[in-house]
């Protein structure tokens, strides 16, 4: 079952060093450092999510309704 998983790791890895990027210009202490990468990474993993699940799904229905 987690060998499902194993394509999202380059993916979790590349935004674990966006969100601390983006959360290191906004941060004052090292707490808010910690909790700003935290919900940075927790919208980035739920967009991927958004975008695997249901977005994915959508578009493929899109185009597949151009050649009917």
């Amino acid at each position: 079952m987690s060998s499902k998983y194993y394509k999202y790791l380059p993916w979790i890895i590349l935004g674990a060093f966006c969100s601390y990027q983006s959360a290191s210009r906004y941060a004052q202490t090292t707490f808010d450092l910690f909790y700003l990468t935290t919900i940075f990474m927790i919208v980035y993993m739920s967009l991927l999510y958004l975008h695997e699940h249901y977005l994915k799904i959508q578009i493929q229905r899109f185009i597949h309704s151009f050649y009917e």
